[in-house]
């Protein structure tokens, strides 16, 4: 599974894996397969009688447990047993609820159960406890490791278990271990080369080392099997995003939600994908339509409350994210949505409660730069500077130091109106980058606060090596190269006088900027100077 993917970190739910319903009838395994839910629930339903329905029954469950419904998905589980209580593979699915509720000894329990019913020797059993391990939410390696003895021992019962290998090729995935991971999965195939979903597995690994082409090309093997096989579309669009072919990736997923079940998750994992490729306004339409009917979804709720922000709509964004906070288990929230409370509430004027929630995201994801400067912006909102310029040397700390950072850190000291320091901060990027003209205009600024009667002239080397820098594209720099030609012109014609750079160097400022008032009252203050002096001479 692609669980690396950003776009993951939207939905509420996850995919199903590679074992999922696979000793279940042939028309419901490809309607899951295609992830129609409603169509594959709909024909495990009408095999509920049968005599032997201990499948139907575990695959109902797991439909309902992989789409975070767990208390349905015991139901079912609990039905299975009921009608007839030595069925190993619902005592199975009752295992795999207490791990989703975090609770690994009961859990355990069941499983022994399972293995006492099945004697250890069904290896659909085996695979289906090994899938609950590698699949639960925090496998920890020796959850892992057990999850291969399992798959070891359902490969010796059944050497050509096709789906035992791709559950191992999971498993694999998960320890880090890419190798033996491709290895299983070309033993799937090598067994059953028919299965899209072996080839689904391959485009995954390969895509997680960042094989992109050949990722490409098992996605489309996938295809090229069963043209209707809806995941292969779904990661396809994810690797085309990746790729930065935004137009081919939302095509492609378009694709995939066309063949899939018409349901609130489908729609909540294309709302999902709209906004990863910035298509904001559609991204709040779609939300909203999954709302109509399922205005619990938390997925839609947090989306709803990242769009209206992205949109420029703070106060639409703080009442959804607000919203979305009364419906989830705070143990449930992710880095992302503490980010975005603390952008909200800086955009709502709330400084102390954005810097508390940016901290937190801060803490679940240390590796992100762009949570340092809203952090720290933050704190300058909320007048405390120094709060602010500790924050991005713990970032540099951290994650290393990048002229983003000294520019950042120089702003922070000129609002905390500590130029000496922001001059400090500035140049750290013209040491490392002299030519990049904008780093000797800051510090221009710098110096010109720190001599704000400019006779020290501290601002004058600065700016006129800015000058030097800017000029070639007076359009680019139009901006900064007023400000260098007018406090030029000041310093010529007021600290040292020197009427002929003064009178240049305002001359200049009017190519740039004809109206400039400065510049034109200095320049007429310095001819009518010139004018009177004439006379005198006279």
């Amino acid at each position: 599974m692609t669980n690396n993917w950003k776009y993951l970190l939207f939905m509420a739910t996850a995919f199903p894996t590679a074992a999922a319903f696979a000793q279940t009838g042939d028309a419901g395994r490809r309607a899951v397969d295609l992830e129609r839910y409603q169509e594959a629930k709909s024909y495990y339903k009408t095999q509920l009688g049968d005599k032997k329905a201990d499948n139907a029954y575990f695959a109902l469950g797991d439909i309902y447990l992989k789409t975070d419904k767990p208390d349905s998905a015991a139901f079912y589980f609990n039905q299975g047993l009921s009608k007839n209580s030595k069925s190993a593979i619902n005592m199975v699915g009752l295992g795999k609820v207490q791990l989703e509720n975090g609770n690994k000894a009961e859990a355990e329990k069941n499983f022994e159960q399972a293995l006492k019913a099945s004697k250890k020797k069904d290896p659909y059993v085996l695979t289906m406890i090994a899938e609950a391990y590698a699949e639960s939410a925090n496998p920890t390696e020796e959850d892992l490791n057990k999850a291969i003895e399992y798959l070891q021992a359902a490969t010796k019962r059944d050497k050509n278990n096709a789906l035992a290998f791709l559950v191992m090729g999971d498993v694999y995935l998960k320890q880090k271990k890419g190798g033996e991971a491709m290895t299983s999965y070309d033993r799937a195939i090598q067994l059953d080369e028919k299965n899209p979903k072996a080839y689904l597995r391959r485009g995954q690994l390969y895509t997680s080392s960042r094989n992109y082409n050949e990722a490409e090309a098992a996605y489309k093997k996938a295809i090229e099997i069963d043209p209707n096989y809806a995941p292969a579309y779904r990661d396809l669009g994810e690797l085309y995003y990746f790729a930065g072919q935004y137009d081919r990736a939302l095509s492609t997923f378009k694709q995939y939600v066309d063949m899939s079940e018409k349901t609130p998750e489908t729609r909540a994992k294309y709302a999902s994908f709209l906004f990863l490729t910035k298509d904001y306004k559609n991204t709040l339409t779609e939300v909203q339509e999954v709302l109509k009917e399922d205005p619990n979804n938390t997925t839609m709720n947090r989306l709803l409350a990242y769009s209206y922000l992205e949109l420029g709509q703070p106060e639409q964004a703080l009442q959804a994210m607000e919203t979305y906070l009364s419906k989830i288990d705070p143990s449930k929230l992710i880095a992302t949505d503490y980010e975005y409370y603390g952008r909200i509430l800086s955009k709502n004027n709330q400084p102390e409660k954005a810097v508390e929630n940016l901290n937190k995201a801060i803490e679940l994801d240390p590796s992100k730069p762009e949570l340092y400067y809203e952090l720290a912006n933050a704190y300058a909102n909320a007048k405390q500077f120094d709060k602010a310029a500790d924050v991005y040397k713990a970032k540099m700390d951290k994650l290393g130091s990048s002229n983003t950072d000294f520019y950042q850190m120089g702003r922070t000291y000129m609002k905390a109106e500590q130029y000496q320091k922001a001059d400090e901060s500035f140049s750290k990027i013209t040491e490392s980058n002299p030519t990049y003209a904008y780093g000797h205009l800051w510090r221009a600024q710098a110096n010109a606060y720190q001599d704000q009667t400019g006779e020290k002239g501290l601002a004058k080397p600065h700016y006129e090596k800015f000058i030097e820098l800017a000029s070639a594209e007076p359009a680019k720099y139009k901006d900064g190269l007023v400000e260098a030609h007018n406090y030029l012109g000041q310093y010529y014609y007021v600290i040292k006088p020197d009427r002929a750079n003064a009178t240049k160097n305002f001359q200049e400022t009017l190519k740039l900027d004809p109206s400039n008032e400065t510049a034109n009252t200095l320049l007429a203050e310095i001819n009518k100077s010139a004018s009177t002096s004439k006379k005198k001479k006279k």
